[in-house]
């Protein structure tokens, strides 16, 4: 684990995007896209790792935020969960990924928490079904204290802040890489855009040639954040 110390963000920052321009600068492929997005996550957590959490499998309460995810990363959980699922249950999951557009893709987080607007990437056990390619936004928050996160997304309406005890230094730290993710993409011109997690992957699995037109530098249909 790298110390506090030694974290400068801008120097951070600039080595993300450096590599992930030297990793797509002879052409963007899918794989490729997937393994560097795999070395921002690792080079955030380099920082970050046996830092304290209270986070654990099985514990959902914060999956009802909005998350905002890069276009590659929406199109590589797509590609992994048409890897890992039958027909059948990738067809299910399609459909709550639709229901949840429908209903969810315009509430603020307060409204997700009283509708109880949980992600539809979740399991039935509460787990996270990509947890193995899960977003950074998803990696950047952890609790440190399971109570006070259970007690923040109850759903009741409530004047009172919700607050719940993070490790805002690992935040910091993938919000970084976040962007420096996005600076690398555009340096090598391919789409920026950021997008709601469920309607991106969504997208990507409705659509396949999405893939192909994002990895050739084609901008994604504007209706998609419409």
């Amino acid at each position: 684990m790298k110390t506090l110390e030694s974290w400068h963000e801008e120097e951070f920052k600039s080595e993300i995007t450096s590599g992930v321009v030297e990793a797509l600068g002879e052409g963007a492929y899918a794989a490729t896209l997937a393994r560097a997005l795999a070395d921002c996550a690792g080079a955030a957590e380099s920082f970050c790792a046996e830092r304290p959490f209270a986070c654990a499998a099985g514990c959902p309460h914060c999956c009802v935020l909005n998350v905002a995810v890069l276009l590659p990363e929406a199109m590589t959980v797509a590609l992994w969960l048409r890897e890992k699922l039958s027909g059948e249950d990738l067809a299910d999951l399609q459909k709550r990924l639709a229901a949840h557009r429908s209903w969810a893709r315009w509430m603020d987080d307060e409204e997700r928490i009283l509708k109880q607007m949980s992600c539809p990437l979740l399991d039935a056990y509460g787990g996270c079904s990509v947890h193995a390619v899960r977003p950074l936004a998803c990696r950047a928050i952890t609790s440190l204290d399971s109570q006070s996160c259970r007690d923040a997304f109850i759903p009741v309406v409530t004047d009172e802040d919700r607050l719940v005890p993070a490790d805002l230094f690992r935040k910091v730290v993938y919000d970084a890489a976040f962007t420096a993710l996005a600076s690398g993409l555009r340096q090598v011109g391919l789409d920026d855009r950021s997008i709601e997690l469920g309607t991106g992957v969504l997208a990507f699995l409705e659509h396949p040639e999405f893939v192909e037109r994002f990895l050739s530098g084609d901008r994604l249909p504007q209706a998609l954040w419409q």
